[in-house]
């Protein structure tokens, strides 16, 4: 464990090479206000999403980068190029889906009333995003595609469990991606693609155990195991941490993960900025009506 300022000038507690999910995290010795709470009410735990698409977001100028550049590149003080998983409204039905075969394995569930929607309402389930209104969607199969064709000659990428990042609010499980030719992440344990730990990659998805789905807490989650049913019912509100998965590309200075036009034209849409905004100054959030004018354009 380790702690850092980020770019941003926001601390952050770290663990290399790991992904430690919640139970874990409380066995470490560290203060954080709101990981030991313990009045949350019930909720879905350890619910497996298996996520096709990653989103990549930026403001005006970084669209203007992107088409410039013909792709996509980590800024001047990073060597990452970042990623955050998108996760769709099908995804959430095939993880609920899941979940209750895994609660009631030997039974037929009819007519249970969606429930994990009301769970889901951490940033990580959420269209509108603080790094901009400009979002490009990708399958992470096909930005791997791209990725080792340019800069993985003869192999294909490296995936490996890079670290935990601890935010007040947040746990962020970092994976990272690199060319076999970059030995700096060698001491760091492969991504499992099994299912073994917090996150891995298998078949085309990154596959997500999710610790805490939200960040407040409005509903408490029953299973009623003689009926083979579950139920939500409403509490009161009760902040907590969530957690989500971001891909790290390696990207050597002057590298440019290139896109063609039309397909970045396929792959771009905008959102609102939610709070609180990341966006760099001078750049401030667009109206999504500014924002569409703006896109017509390319």
């Amino acid at each position: 464990m380790s702690t850092r300022i980020n770019e941003r000038g926001v601390e952050e507690t770290y663990f290399e090479g790991q992904h430690l999910s919640l139970s874990d995290l409380k066995e470490e010795e560290i203060y954080h206000a709101y990981l030991f709470k313990n009045n949350i009410p019930a909720y879905p735990e350890s619910v497996e999403f298996d996520v096709e698409k990653v989103s990549h977001v930026t403001g005006r100028r970084g669209l203007e980068g992107i088409f410039e550049d013909s792709g996509f590149k980590a800024s001047d003080t990073s060597y990452f190029l970042w990623w955050n998983l998108s996760v769709t409204a099908d995804d959430i039905d095939s993880a609920e889906e899941r979940f209750l075969n895994s609660l009631f394995p030997h039974t037929r569930i009819r007519n249970q009333i969606p429930f994990l929607e009301q769970f889901t309402t951490s940033k990580a389930f959420q269209k509108e995003s603080p790094y901009g209104n400009f979002r490009f969607t990708f399958s992470i199969r096909e930005l791997l595609y791209h990725y080792g064709d340019q800069f993985c000659p003869g192999h294909s990428p490296v995936l490996r469990v890079f670290e935990t990042v601890l935010y007040k609010q947040e746990i962020l499980y970092r994976i990272i991606v690199h060319p076999r030719s970059i030995t700096l992440y060698n001491n760091y344990p492969r991504l499992p693609n099994d299912d073994d730990g917090v996150c891995g990659y298998a078949n085309g998805s990154i596959w997500w155990r999710c610790q805490a789905p939200s960040e407040t807490y409005m509903n408490r989650f029953k299973v009623n195991w003689r009926r083979g049913s579950v139920h939500v019912s409403p509490r009161n509100e009760h902040y907590y941490v969530w957690d989500q998965v971001c891909v790290a590309f390696h990207m050597e200075p002057g590298w440019v993960l290139h896109v063609n036009r039309d397909k970045l034209i396929k792959r771009v849409n905008v959102c609102e900025v939610s709070g609180p905004c990341l966006l760099r100054p001078p750049e401030t959030p667009l109206s999504l009506h500014r924002a569409e004018n703006i896109l017509s354009n390319f």
